[in-house]
Order: structure tokens, then C-alpha cells, then sequence
């Protein structure tokens, strides 16, 4: 066994030079992207990037004014960031006009034993069940292939039935917000298992009623089902409240709200949640909140700087990263749009994300996902393709140096390196060539000192 004492000497040596001399990137850091998503087909009017979802490497965007099955029927793309495929387009094979197929969008797990990934489209105004009862469709991400479409079994006139979708091993949440069991508008969302299209449940809130709009937006994370009710009004005199359910029961068992008082704030308006940690948009008070689901505990309250008029419009978090979106952040021009990368555990505001084209009206930050490093936003009202036609844009953020994968280099990291490189875990092995030796040392603090994206 080799003695490391000399090498690790060195190393302390020098991590405490740059702990001294390098700090996290400032506030005001801007990462442009790495690449635009434009459809071949786009034309004027489509909102592609209306709806963005990512996993494992894999996209799905919607364009729900597109006219392929009559006007504003919809479509949506499955995009292949790492594999070399060609884009899929996606249609209802039932497809109608005015149907909104596309507004929403999720990808996820489908099959947990064959690791199989599958898209899920909702549209909204697809009349099935009456006029605007609404539905959603469960596609092959690999193939296109249709498997399913799934219809609420007591969906009505108006629920708008896949306004917000989700999916997580092999479970749908489709949400209804204008369903009317507890009152007009009250809201509902619908459980379905995506092996067999078959409906579950039915979700409804303990305290629901009127305008609350129950599955405004859904979002699923291992057994945690989390609904938002953006109208419900709390005792505080703030709207919005997240219900949290069990999957595997069907059943509520907490709520979040802001408790700041602050009325008509419609928390609720975005939400995402990851590994028992929930991500709220609060879109009239320009905030988003952080919770750990199993505690109900607050963990931060994220405020831009500066302040953005419609920050929390979209949302997605991924372990420690959570992306905040605002459509009408004017810094590209009147709703030009901007989404903020933030440490979800630290608060820390740690990049703002900008299109390198943007232009006024493009409503960058429309729709938001991220997945490990990779970070796709879309911007609805994008002109390229004609007057709204809409794109989407793709950051890549990984950070060699971030070992700890918070999107921040400090002292943790260094941490992080040493102790990998006292056990020769092949993360400090930063040359790749099998060895541990003071060449890695070097390349960790060139990666460190070079800071993140």
C-alpha cells in the first residue's frame, strides 16, 4: 500500500489556498445554453415549449396550438439529448381540433422491472367525457407508439382532466381542477397504473370547496402524490394549499401552505417534488417555498434578486438544484422571460439562466424541467418559426469539481475530494488513468479554480 501522507500534505497545502482565494459563483453569475430545441415542423402559433419534461436524458415538450389534427389540436416531441435518435413527434391518434394535446407534459418510469420509460401528454380540452372534460395519453418514450389513453371514469362537461400530469414508477396523477365534487371548480386528480391504463383512485382534498381548483398541478415522487389547490383559501387570509397523499393508499396525509398571509398568492401555481422534498410556486407573491414532505417542515423560502414579477410561474427540483421560472422577467425585453437556479437546502441564489436569443414576448420559463445536470426551459412565445411558435433551450450545468452536486464549490467539495482520495474512490482519480497521485490534484483544483457553468 502506497503512503499518501506527502500527496494529502500537499493537497491541505493547496485547498486551503483556494478556500481562501475562491468563492461560490456571485448572484448575478448568467449561464446561457448550451444548445435550442427548435421542431422541424414548428410554425406560427404552436407554443412548443408550452410543457417541458426530462428524464434520464430524454424530453418531452409540448406544443399545444399546433394544427396537425384541426386547429389548436396539439402535439408534442420526444427528444433524445444523449442517444443519437431523431425527435419524435407525438399525436392523439383520436387527435381533435381545439383538444390542447400537449399543455402538459411528464416522463417518468413506466415499468419499474423493465426500466422502461414512458411520456405522458395530457389534453385538456378533448371532449370525451362532454365538452372540455379532458384526457391524457400514455406513449412508448423509445417508440412514439400510443398505449394508452386514460379518461377519468367519471369524467364531466369542463373538468379540464389533464391540465397537470405526472408519472413514477409505473403511477399516473393526472389532475381535474374544474372538476365540481366539492363545488364549482373544487378540483380533483385521478391515480392510474401505467402497465394496465387502469384507473386507481380518485384523489380529493379533506377540506376541499368551491374555486379551489384542486389539480391545478400534480406531481408524484416514490409513494408521495402532491397536489396543488392554488384558489383554496387558507385561515390565514393567503390562497393556495399543497395536499400530500400516499400513492399506494390513496390517501391524504398532510397539507402545506406558506403561512405568510399574503392574499391571493396562489401557492400552488407550480410544484414538483424529489425524494420526499416538495417545491412550490408561489406566483402573485413572486416566491417559492421548499418543504420536506414527511415533516412538513419549511425548509426555505427563495426570493430573486431582484425581485421578479411572475418568478414561480414554473418550477422543477432535482436532489439538491431547484429551477425557478418567471415569463415576464423584462431583462431580454417586456416578457422576455429568465429562470433562477438556486441550492434548494441553502437558499442560495446560485445562477440566473438566460437564452443567448432572447427577445421580448418569448416567455422563457414557461415550463421548466431538470434531470441530474441537464436543465431544458421552454419559451412558449419564442418567434423563430413564426409569431409563437415557441422553442426550448438546454443547459447543461455540470460542474467537474461540485462533488457533492449542489451546484456550489466551497469547502464541502474540497471535503468531498479528500476524503475520496484517501480511500482511492475513483471519483478523485480526476485524469482517469487509474492512479492516485498529485496529477489528480492538480486537475481537481484547475476544475475547481475554472468554477461551474
Amino acid at each position: 500500500m502506497r503512503d499518501l501522507s506527502a500527496v494529502l500534505c500537499q493537497i491541505v497545502t493547496l485547498t486551503f489556498f483556494i478556500a481562501v482565494s475562491v468563492t461560490s459563483p456571485a448572484m448575478g453569475q448568467i449561464i446561457n445554453e448550451d444548445y435550442k430545441i427548435l421542431p422541424d415542423d414548428g410554425s406560427a402559433g404552436d407554443e412548443f415549449g408550452q410543457a417541458t419534461a426530462i428524464h434520464n436524458g430524454v424530453v418531452v415538450v409540448g406544443a399545444d396550438n399546433d394544427d396537425d389534427n384541426g386547429i389548436n389540436s396539439g402535439s408534442s416531441y420526444i427528444i433524445h439529448l444523449i442517444l443519437d435518435i431523431a425527435p419524435i413527434k407525438l399525436l392523439a391518434n383520436d387527435g381533435a381540433a381545439s383538444d390542447l394535446f400537449g399543455f402538459s407534459t411528464a416522463i417518468g418510469v413506466r415499468n419499474i422491472a423493465q426500466g422502461s420509460l414512458g411520456a405522458v401528454v395530457g389534453a385538456p380540452n378533448d371532449s370525451d367525457n362532454g365538452t372540455n372534460s379532458g384526457s391524457a395519453y400514455l406513449f412508448d418514450s423509445s417508440t412514439g407508439n400510443q398505449i394508452f389513453k386514460l379518461l377519468a371514469t367519471d369524467g364531466a362537461f369542463a373538468d379540464h382532466f389533464g391540465q397537470s400530469v405526472a408519472i413514477d414508477n409505473g403511477i399516473i396523477v393526472i389532475g381535474a381542477p374544474d372538476d365540481d365534487d366539492n363545488g364549482t371548480d373544487s378540483g380533483s386528480a385521478y391515480i392510474f397504473d401505467a402497465n394496465t391504463g387502469l384507473q386507481l383512485a380518485k384523489l380529493l382534498p379533506d377540506d376541499g370547496a368551491a374555486n379551489d381548483t384542486f389539480g391545478f398541478k400534480v406531481a408524484i415522487s416514490g409513494d408521495i402524490i402532491a397536489v396543488s389547490a392554488p384558489g383554496h383559501l387558507n385561515s390565514g387570509g393567503e390562497t393556495g394549499t399543497i395536499y400530500l397523499f400516499s400513492a399506494s393508499k390513496a390517501s391524504q396525509f398532510a397539507k402545506l401552505s406558506s403561512n405568510d398571509g399574503a392574499p391571493y398568492e396562489q401557492f400552488g401555481y407550480s410544484l414538483s417534488i424529489d425524494n420526499g422534498i416538495v417545491a412550490v410556486g408561489a406566483l402573485t407573491s413572486g416566491s417559492a417555498y421548499i418543504f420536506n414532505a414527511n415533516t412538513q417542515a419549511l425548509i426555505n423560502k427563495l426570493i430573486p434578486s431582484p425581485p421578479g414579477n411572475a418568478f414561480g410561474w414554473s418550477i422543477d427540483i432535482d436532489g439538491n438544484k431547484v429551477v425557478v421560472g418567471d415569463i415576464s422577467d423584462p431583462v431580454n425585453g417586456q416578457g422576455s422571460g429568465s429562470a433562477i437556479l438556486f441550492n434548494a437546502f441553502t437558499g442560495t441564489q446560485i445562477a440566473k439562466l438566460l437564452p443567448s436569443d432572447g427577445s421580448i414576448f418569448d416567455q422563457f420559463g414557461a415550463s421548466i424541467g431538470i434531470d441530474n445536470d441537464l436543465i431544458v426551459i421552454g419559451a412558449r412565445s419564442d418567434s423563430d418559426n413564426g409569431g409563437s411558435s415557441g422553442s426550448a433551450y438546454v443547459f447543461d450545468i455540470f460542474c467537474p469539481a461540485d462533488l457533492n452536486g449542489d451546484g456550489e464549490l466551497n469547502f464541502f467539495d474540497i471535503s468531498a475530494f479528500l476524503a475520496a482520495f484517501a480511500n482511492q474512490n475513483p471519483i478523485a482519480d480526476f485524469n482517469n488513468d487509474g492512479l492516485f497521485n498529485f496529477f489528480d490534484v492538480s486537475a481537481f483544483l484547475n476544475a475547481f479554480t475554472q468554477g461551474c457553468p
